[in-house]
């Protein structure tokens, strides 16, 4: 079920925070760069003028994870062969743990083509930034890695607007795909 919960302040934060190139003088922070499973440095300007689905995860989470791995990786698919100009972004939750040779197996694991699904860490700052941008919350669980910890799906517009956010679940790639096709006209605007 589609779910209207944005986290507060996330369509300025995420706009600002992450979208935004810093101004000449200084009067705004880098935006932050993350690191994808090829080993390139990006950051969320990079991927501008293209919609985005995405979501955290932590690489070594036995959750959770797993499955949204798996739905992210079938719809990732799906959109390859539709050839449709939108990208599935994953970000580690873990950043301590999750390194960007970490994302590379799993991106490796569950067969991320680039092209469609990237996979990112990066500096531990620079991860954390972007999770408050977007309201993520993780906290240590018994085994030291943060596996507890939020699962959602932001939907980001080809403006950097935050459109939709809806909850993980096992008909994840069903959700995705339905909710890029009806409102394509909205993300890519």
């Amino acid at each position: 079920m589609l779910s209207r919960f944005k986290p507060a302040g996330a369509i300025v934060a995420i706009a600002i925070a992450i979208f935004a190139p810093a101004l000449p003088s200084g009067a705004r922070p880098a935006p932050p760069v993350l690191v994808d499973q090829s080993g390139h440095a990006f950051t969320f300007a990079t991927l501008a003028r293209t919609p985005l689905v995405v979501t955290f995860v932590a690489a070594h989470c036995t959750d959770a994870c797993p499955l949204v791995n798996a739905e992210f990786s079938a719809a990732a698919r799906i959109f390859l062969a539709e050839r449709r100009r939108i990208h599935l972004l994953t970000i580690t939750l873990d950043p301590e743990h999750d390194s960007p040779a970490d994302m590379r197996l799993l991106a490796k694991a569950f067969g991320a083509d680039p092209r469609t699904w990237t996979l990112a860490s990066g500096k531990v700052a620079d991860v954390h930034r972007v999770m408050r941008a977007f309201g993520v919350v993780a906290r240590q669980g018994r085994k030291g890695y943060a596996d507890v910890h939020t699962t959602f799906v932001y939907f980001i517009d080809a403006r950097g607007s935050l459109r939709r956010t809806l909850l993980a679940s096992a008909d994840l790639t069903d959700q995705v795909v339905a909710e890029v096709h009806a409102n394509w006209q909205q993300l890519t605007q």
